[in-house]
Order: structure tokens, then C-alpha cells, then sequence
């Protein structure tokens, strides 16, 4: 079965693509539950997540004021990474064994976090130098912030990131935001794939050459 991806990258986005939820929405209908103004919160949180997708404001201003309507703990993280690995997309799952098999071919790119992504990714065989993410820093176990130097928190980051690791192979990007689609724009892919199983992107679709309701669609496309 790992033959399938012989010659070939797969870097497949995390939130909405891996898994079906947005990770730091995830962390803000946690985080925010006993909060007084929890709705507002979260809603303000879901329409900068939606405007970052569609490309509307650019990634690391809105991944800081997302996060700046936060107050994180370290545990905060690891229980929220918990309740996600019971939402890893349908046709993800049913390909689990696939997945695992091709595992050396695959990394996680993603504008979410590495401590939320690993214990979910490593179910399926990928390690964690495949995951290619942001990451939290901590002051006295409350996160204040993420690693500004990391490629991922950059404008045009995950194709900075791509660019870096000097793959002499096909490169093929799965994902359902503006910033995956960007990657090929960039050039730092040879093929995007919009991910439409759990959010359907208008404006990403429109851009994009191949659409993909499923992990079995991927596996079409690219064999």
C-alpha cells in the first residue's frame, strides 16, 4: 500500500481536514465554558477563524487575536487534544490502516498547535518531525503566547515551511483553507487538493484544480 505515495509528499492540513473541527475554536469552547461572556467569545473567535481561512485577514494577526481572547492552561491543551481524537473525519478513520502504511510519506501541515496535534497524528503512524505546526509557549504552566520565530505563525508560512525541507519529490497539499491553497499559488507544491468533507471553502474551491469530499477522492487523485 505505501507504494501509492512512491515519489510523493503528502502534506495534509490538520483543523477541518484531519480532524473536523478548528482546533483553537475547540480550545475556546473549553477554555470559555464557565466564562460569562462565553457565546460572544467564541463566535468572535469562529468569524476570525472563518476570515483567516476565506484570506481575508492575513494568519499570524489572526492566530494573535484569537489567542489573546484566551486564557489557556498546559492542561487546557492536553484535555482539549483528547476530546479531538474522538473527532478525527469519518473517511480519515476509515482509512486508518492506509494511513498508517504511507505514514513515511505524510506530514501534517498546519496553523495549529504540535501539543494538540501529536497524541491524534501518532494513532496513525506519523511521527512527530512529520508534524509541522505552531507551538505554545508557556510561562508557569499558562500559555502566553506561540513561537513567533516558527515558520508556521509567518505570513505564507506553510509554504516557507515546504520550501525548507528541500523534498526532491511530487509535493501535493490537501487542505480546505486559503492559506493550504497558497502553497501552491507559491509554488512550494505541484498539487493542491481542496478538502470539502467537513467545510466546503467557496471561495478555496473556486481556485482550485482538484476537489475532494473524501480521503478516498485524495487517494484517486493522486494514483
Amino acid at each position: 500500500m505505501s507504494s501509492l505515495l512512491k515519489d510523493k509528499a503528502l502534506f495534509i492540513d490538520f483543523d477541518s481536514t484531519f480532524v473536523k473541527v478548528e482546533t483553537i475554536d475547540e480550545l475556546a469552547k473549553f477554555c470559555l465554558k464557565d466564562d460569562s461572556n462565553a457565546d460572544n467569545k467564541v463566535k468572535m473567535i469562529s468569524d476570525i477563524t472563518n476570515q483567516a481561512m476565506s484570506g481575508e485577514i492575513d494568519f499570524p494577526s489572526a492566530l494573535d487575536s484569537r489567542l489573546s481572547i484566551l486564557s489557556l492552561t498546559r492542561d487546557d491543551v492536553i484535555d482539549v487534544s483528547k476530546q479531538i481524537s474522538a473527532l478525527i473525519s469519518d473517511s480519515i478513520m476509515d482509512h486508518h490502516k492506509l494511513i498508517k502504511d504511507m505514514s513515511d510519506s505524510i506530514w501534517i501541515l498546519s496553523g495549529g498547535f504540535t501539543e494538540v496535534i501529536y497524541p491524534v497524528v501518532s494513532k496513525f503512524g506519523i511521527k512527530h518531525d512529520h508534524i509541522i505546526a505552531n507551538s505554545f509557549v508557556y510561562k508557569n504552566n499558562m500559555v502566553v503566547g506561540c513561537d513567533k520565530e516558527n515558520d508556521l505563525f509567518k505570513d505564507n508560512g506553510k509554504s516557507r515551511a515546504i520550501n525548507r525541507l528541500s523534498l526532491n519529490k511530487e509535493i501535493i497539499m490537501v487542505g480546505d483553507g486559503y492559506t493550504d491553497y497558497e502553497t501552491y499559488k507559491n509554488g512550494a507544491v505541484d498539487m493542491f487538493i481542496c478538502y470539502t468533507e467537513n467545510i466546503h471553502r467557496k471561495d478555496v474551491a473556486e481556485k482550485s484544480d482538484y476537489i475532494a469530499n473524501n480521503f478516498n477522492e485524495v487517494i484517486n487523485i493522486i494514483t
